[in-house]
């Protein structure tokens, strides 16, 4: 009767009244596992393909044995009383309830927001030039040189002389976004993949042609985020702003 050999890498059956002191090959030592390279203690050959490794043969000649190993002891988790109450205290510990919160009524009064501004943006906004142009100014033709591109978004045209300032300019108004891939003015929302596409798109907003513009402000952008009730938090990006002359409601 043939019985399973529990020699590690061996795996064979034999007969035990015809087991000997070479019948078996097999590998005494314990596997190694390090860095993506896997082996045997007993030898020095390495490989980071399981497979190979299970088919490494054995560097050891020996008897079978059907001496089944013993199971490897597991690591004794010590506890504590004083760490067991901890964890049950934080398990059963229940979240407070939200407290309802009251909508206010859209005809109250509106509470100008306090704003607080940091030491070194006040150094910043001392040294800043508050004369910015927003409003387009066409200045007298003898400053605008041939050739300059008009600074309204989107258009293209070029001052070639007086007549170019009786055109009408088709421009976009708004800003441009990027959002997940897609590319859009926030003035007319036409949204695409393509940057060249974004580019070539026509304007929406028909006006007078800008040929000199002191400070090209962008328009000022609100995003919200909702973040646990009841705290709304916003983020107002703007430039060129002065405590002064902004203020929220």
């Amino acid at each position: 009767m043939s019985v399973l050999c529990y020699n590690k890498s061996c795996g064979q059956r034999f007969d035990p009244d015809k087991n000997s002191e070479d019948a078996c090959t097999y590998h005494p030592g314990v596997p190694v596992f390090h860095d993506a390279l896997k082996g045997w203690s007993c030898c020095e050959r390495r490989t980071t393909d399981f497979s190979d490794f299970l088919s490494i043969v054995g560097c050891t000649e020996g008897w079978h044995s059907n001496v089944k190993p013993p199971d490897p002891v597991k690591p004794e988790v010590k506890t504590s009383p004083e760490l067991t109450a901890k964890f049950n205290e934080k398990t059963t510990q229940k979240r407070k309830p939200i407290e309802a919160i009251i909508r206010p009524s859209p005809d109250a009064p509106m509470v100008k927001l306090e704003q607080r501004v940091s030491p070194a943006l006040k150094k910043v906004l001392e040294k800043l030039d508050l004369t910015v142009h927003n409003g387009p100014e066409n200045k007298d033709t003898k400053e605008i040189k041939i050739g300059t591109t008009c600074k309204n978004a989107g258009c293209n045209k070029t001052f070639l002389d007086t007549s170019s300032n009786e055109e009408i300019c088709v421009h976009h108004s708004g800003v441009p976004i990027f959002h997940e891939g897609m590319k859009f003015w926030s003035c007319c929302k036409k949204k695409t993949s393509d940057f060249n596409s974004f580019l070539a798109q026509p304007g929406c907003t028909q006006s007078k042609h800008v040929w000199n513009k002191a400070h090209k402000v962008s328009r000022v952008q609100a995003i919200y985020r909702q973040h646990s009730p009841p705290e709304l938090f916003s983020s107002i990006i703007m430039k060129i702003c002065h405590k002064c002359s902004v203020s929220f409601e």
